[in-house]
């Protein structure tokens, strides 16, 4: 089977969460990938532990002093058919942690591929300005947003004592998304067999 790259990049993909919600969301996310036939695999900067971005690994101009494991995430970036990514809104930015996690790839490990956007805060917003920020920074490294967003308000009050989502109509918008994502990562694939990539 396929698979989605659930940021918390079908073939493994990527997810991004930070603290507890974010590690309910994630899962959320996972779980409806998952559901819908495909691989994940989740990026997690708690886990993963990227360290302060010194130098992205395309400059780096001696190559084998690149570590082995940031080559070996590079090869899993390149390898996913879409992407995913959850995060919450840290003083109306993105969190550190994830555009950290990100800027150690250039842009060519992500490009024509699709990516969903999972947004979540405690408040009403449900994170909906860290979204616009969101896409114009995966638009620039050369991925496609789906239309279908996911901004979880509240999301204090969205799961239960067990972490499962209590609400019917988030887990509707994640299908949603992950249906699109999925849709746009196979017409990418098909035009790309069919076509090539464009000329640079």
């Amino acid at each position: 089977s396929s698979g989605i790259n659930a940021e918390w990049p079908l073939r493994p993909g990527s997810y991004t969460g930070t603290g507890a919600w974010g590690d309910r969301v994630g899962q959320l996310i996972a779980e409806r990938v998952k559901n819908a036939g495909h691989d994940v695999s989740i990026w997690d900067p708690k886990v993963i532990e990227f360290p302060l971005l010194q130098q992205p690994i395309q400059m780096i101009v001696d190559k084998s002093t690149i570590p082995q494991w940031m080559m070996e995430r590079k090869l899993e970036l390149e390898e996913a058919d879409g992407f995913l990514v959850c995060t919450s809104e840290y003083n109306s930015a993105m969190p550190p942690a994830l555009t950290n996690m990100l800027d150690h790839f250039p842009p060519a490990s992500f490009r024509h591929r699709p990516i969903g956007i999972v947004t979540y805060s405690m408040g009403s917003g449900g994170g909906m300005r860290v979204t616009e920020q969101l896409k114009a920074m995966v638009t620039d490294m050369g991925m496609v947003t789906v239309p279908a967003t996911v901004k979880i308000d509240t999301v204090n009050n969205k799961f239960d004592d067990k972490d499962a989502c209590n609400s019917e109509q988030i887990v509707k918008y994640v299908d949603r998304m992950v249906n699109e994502a999925v849709w746009y990562a196979q017409a990418i694939m098909n035009h790309k067999e069919a076509n090539g990539l464009p000329s640079a």
